[in-house]
């Protein structure tokens, strides 16, 4: 079964999948909040817009990491040092996503930059919760790369 189908399913079956991701969407919305938030302090407090907005950023990911970590997924086999690398890489994805939904959006279908940032949020939302449920608060990417392989079909180990 192919990763969407079998999310999708364990979505609609399994309540624990459920809280999760409504603790996901949660934990986004006030973390939304504290990135317009503190951008918006640092603006009035007179900082340039690449500062305000770094700034902001690195509060943000630094709150939604230690939420997720904390109230979340609550996993702790692996090091927050292993998480967060982790993390940073899921994060690093979707910046990039997020980047081209954002400049698509504007030059290609003629949309307004905040409704683009909108949808590029929006197809982030479950790249974001699979990334960090299986991945960062998971078993970390090298074993589930190693499980994915070994679960398919015809490959070997060497």
């Amino acid at each position: 079964m192919s990763l969407l189908p079998s999310f999708l399913s364990r979505l609609r079956d399994d309540r624990r999948t459920q809280l999760l991701l409504a603790r996901y969407v949660a934990i986004g919305a006030f973390v939304f909040c504290v990135d317009v938030g503190t951008f918006g302090i640092f603006v009035h407090a007179g900082l340039i817009l690449p500062a305000a907005t770094s700034l902001s950023f690195a509060i943000a990911t630094a709150t939604h990491f230690t939420l997720n970590r904390l109230l979340n997924f609550r996993n702790f086999e692996r090091t927050i040092a292993q998480q967060l690398g982790t993390y940073l890489i899921v994060a690093a994805v979707a910046l990039l996503i997020q980047n081209a939904a954002v400049l698509g959006g504007v030059h290609f279908l003629g949309l307004p930059p905040v409704f683009a940032k909108i949808a590029g949020i929006a197809l982030n939302l479950p790249i974001g919760f699979l990334g960090h449920r299986y991945l960062t608060f998971g078993r970390g990417i090298a074993a589930t790369i190693r499980d994915w392989h070994e679960a398919t079909p015809g490959s070997s180990r060497s």
